[in-house]
């Protein structure tokens, strides 16, 4: 049997239910078949190499396991792991006849030989593709600490112990370079985030992304002018809704195997993820399915399997530890930050591609929060209407900065894209020393005069507003937020409640949806308010949005319907 056929049989297998998968290893598969159909047309910009996808499960018989029960014996990859690695091999683009894809996302449970399958791609990568190609191939492994870095790197050392190969490499503590090109492997410490530009990477690995709080080790990948560079992300799911990891890359990935967004479509990023499935409840009853979608490896052997439900007792038992118990053994995003604000997952299914109304000469109350002057400055706009007997409540939120000397301070501060943010339009730069009020209330009188929107109250905390008011309390109704716990309190709730029963709408918003995960919650008096998670981190859209809320939640209809009856299911 080929890798191929049996890659097929597998495939198949997974789709029709004989082996337990979830759904988006399922589109995986279906991806893959889907794939060999399309490389029969000679317009197809790939094609299948058997070859090549044999010489990868040969390299990996030449590597010895480290750990286990089968420490020193030769690593046979399962069929599982052949769907991944054969397909980032075997899979090559017509013409060139190198490899298709040059990034790649794999999202498993712990424990599953995620750093084993990344440490032979390193040193396969050293050896033959150096070769093959006539370079010297630079390879890294980041992580966010310095230990979490050497991870796959003394893994790589480790598996050429007692190897055919080890006399191929020099192992030394701090790199293992190929003898015959020069080409190496190193662990990146935590400065070369910044400092790394000058590298030329071949082959980047990120390891355990969940726990990366910025996108600079990723961004280190990106332009490398080698001839096959490859970007590998192996992961676990995470407890924090708010890192690259799951607002870009987890989300991004998913919808390349979606089979419901055709148009999200990139031939050269190959994904595979394997997830307990979110729609079904863990119980005892669903335990073992669970564990069979997320663990490919671990639970296919007795040892492996006993080990997880030893776990899983115990999470029963504490429930303190069953948030690690769903993102490590379960590989299940889970929003665990202490005192959050929002549910970030429940936050995201309120996302929406399209609006579900047309809001044009609809009511709309906006909500300010007006820095001092040379920071973020936000406004929101919340447009309440009816969906039968239901409220809902359209959201948009825009923000301000001064100049680009300020864009730039915050993008080293708080680690994050504002310039990719004004380039989509989230964010103006308002070109002046400090915050212009005016162009602020300029932008809002356009937004509300391009969908003719009747303004019903403009809400403003009086810090650093009270000029502002009383010039626009002539032609506006003006009203006074306070930011304290007392006049917070009930509209904090209020807004998360609408949220969880899907009653907030909004489009996507980068700078929104940053600004939310990082909100926590202050108490007082047994009285609620949102504060920031740190004091660099931004929450000013948020302040903006509850600002606008307080005032819109009461809003009063008149018998016009503005709803054109919205699905049943939202």
């Amino acid at each position: 049997m080929t890798i191929k056929q049996e890659l097929i049989a597998y495939a198949k297998g997974c789709i029709n239910g004989k082996i337990t998968s979830c759904t988006k290893h399922k589109w995986a598969c279906q991806r893959f078949l889907d794939d060999l159909e399309r490389a029969k047309q000679k317009d197809c910009p790939f094609i299948w190499n058997e070859s090549e996808a044999q010489k990868i499960v040969k390299w990996f018989s030449y590597l010895k396991h480290s750990k286990g029960v089968l420490a020193g014996q030769p690593i046979i990859l399962t069929t599982v792991q052949k769907f991944d690695l054969c397909q980032i091999y075997g899979w090559r683009k017509r013409g060139t006849k190198y490899r298709r894809f040059n990034k790649a996302y794999m999202q498993k449970a712990r424990k599953n030989a995620k750093s084993q399958e990344q440490a032979g791609v390193a040193l396969y990568e050293m050896a033959y593709s150096s070769v093959k190609n006539g370079e010297i191939n630079e390879c890294y492994c980041a992580g966010t600490k310095s230990e979490q870095s050497k991870k796959v790197f003394e893994e790589a050392g480790n598996m050429l112990r007692g190897s055919p190969l080890a006399l191929k490499f020099n192992c030394c503590k701090t790199i293992i370079t190929h003898r015959k090109t020069g080409s190496y492997l190193k662990p990146l410490s935590k400065d070369d985030r910044k400092n790394g530009d000058g590298s030329n990477p071949a082959v980047l690995i990120l390891d355990e992304y969940h726990l990366h709080p910025t996108s600079e080790f990723y961004a280190l990948g990106l332009g490398s002018q080698t001839k096959e560079p490859l970007l590998m992300i192996i992961t676990t799911a995470g407890i924090d809704l708010n890192v690259p990891c799951y607002t870009d890359t987890y989300t991004y990935c998913s919808d390349i195997l979606n089979p419901d967004k055709p148009d999200i479509v990139n031939d050269e990023y190959f994904v595979d993820i394997f997830e307990a499935e979110p729609s079904i409840q863990l119980t005892d009853e669903t335990y073992d399915r669970l564990v069979e979608m997320s663990n490919p490896i671990r639970a296919s052997y007795p040892d492996g399997r006993k080990k997880i439900h030893d776990d899983y007792v115990i999470a029963k038992a504490v429930p303190s530890e069953m948030t690690m118990f769903m993102t490590k053994c379960l590989n299940v995003w889970v929003q665990a930050k202490d005192n959050g604000y929002m549910d970030m997952s429940k936050w995201n299914k309120c996302k929406v591609k399209d609006l579900p109304i047309d809001i044009t000469g609809m009511p709309v109350y906006v909500g300010f929060d007006m820095s001092a002057k040379i920071d973020l400055t936000s406004v929101s706009f919340i447009i309440p209407f009816q969906n039968n007997e239901t409220v809902k409540y359209i959201l948009f939120t825009h923000s301000f900065i001064p100049n680009r000397q300020r864009l730039q301070e915050r993008i080293i501060t708080d680690k994050v894209p504002y310039d990719a943010w004004e380039r989509n339009g989230f964010l103006t730069v308002t070109d002046s020393e400090v915050i212009d009020q005016n162009q602020v209330m300029q932008y809002v009188k356009g937004f509300c005069g391009t969908f003719d929107l009747k303004i019903q109250k403009l809400c403003f905390d009086p810090f650093n507003s009270t000029k502002l008011m009383l010039e626009l309390s002539e032609e506006y109704d003006v009203a006074e937020v306070y930011q304290s716990h007392r006049s917070l309190n009930e509209v904090t709730k209020t807004f998360r409640e609408e949220v969880y029963q899907g009653n907030i709408i909004f489009m996507n918003n980068p700078l929104l949806n940053f600004a939310m995960g990082n909100a926590v919650i202050k108490t007082s008096g047994g009285l609620i308010k949102i504060d920031k998670d740190s004091n660099k981190k931004r929450i000013d859209p948020v302040d903006a949005t509850l600002c606008a809320f307080k005032l819109a939640m009461y809003h009063e209809f008149d018998t016009t319907n503005y709803s054109d009856d919205w699905l049943e299911e939202n």
